[in-house]
């Protein structure tokens, strides 16, 4: 059950976050702002993760949030470390691909699946703002732990806007792999 909420909070929290900031401005699908003329404030570059036994905002079945102590064991804890490692690998290679500048081949911590719909579909962000952008990760957050998921929230800046995108990583044998971006 808190696994449930913990998800349903990361997709809420995902939301508010790179969508619900996002205005009129917002492409659909392109996971960037349409206008740069957004005021730009700095952001940290460091790539720390939230502290996985910090409080985490959860939201129940009926939309009451609440806060929990997100108690987690040593070894999930090493879980999350390697989920958030795998995520980075992948974003090494994920937003690149995502701005029009490598193929999908390049992408690594990435499910069989996942890798084989993204390799169908062409780059999501359009070619204008693709050839300005230098896309990189700000922060990387854990967001819940769900069996062998793990949810993180990426936090990224391109150089013209910054946006949210949420990752699911997954246990494949001894590996973690990315299986979902949003």
């Amino acid at each position: 059950m808190v696994a449930h909420r913990l998800t349903a909070a990361a997709i809420a929290l995902a939301s508010a976050a790179g969508i619900g900031a996002c205005g009129d401005e917002y492409t659909r699908g392109a996971g960037v702002y349409s206008n740069t003329t957004t005021t730009t404030t700095t952001v940290p570059a460091a790539t720390t993760p939230t502290v996985p036994g910090a409080p985490l905002q959860t939201t129940d079945s009926g939309g009451t949030e609440s806060s929990e102590r997100g108690q987690i064991s040593a070894a999930k804890q090493r879980d999350v470390r390697a989920a958030m490692t795998a995520a980075r690998q992948f974003l090494a290679g994920y937003l690149p691909y995502s701005y029009g500048k490598r193929d999908a081949r390049s992408i690594r911590s990435v499910t069989p699946a996942l890798r084989s719909v993204l390799a169908r579909q062409a780059p999501r962000v359009p070619p204008a703002l693709a050839a300005k952008a230098r896309p990189r990760l700000t922060s990387l957050k854990y967001s819940g732990i769900d069996g062998q998921r793990v949810i993180l929230l990426a936090h990224i800046d391109d150089g013209q806007s910054r946006y949210v995108a949420l990752l699911t990583a997954q246990r494949r044998g001894n590996q973690w792999a990315v299986s979902q971006v949003r």
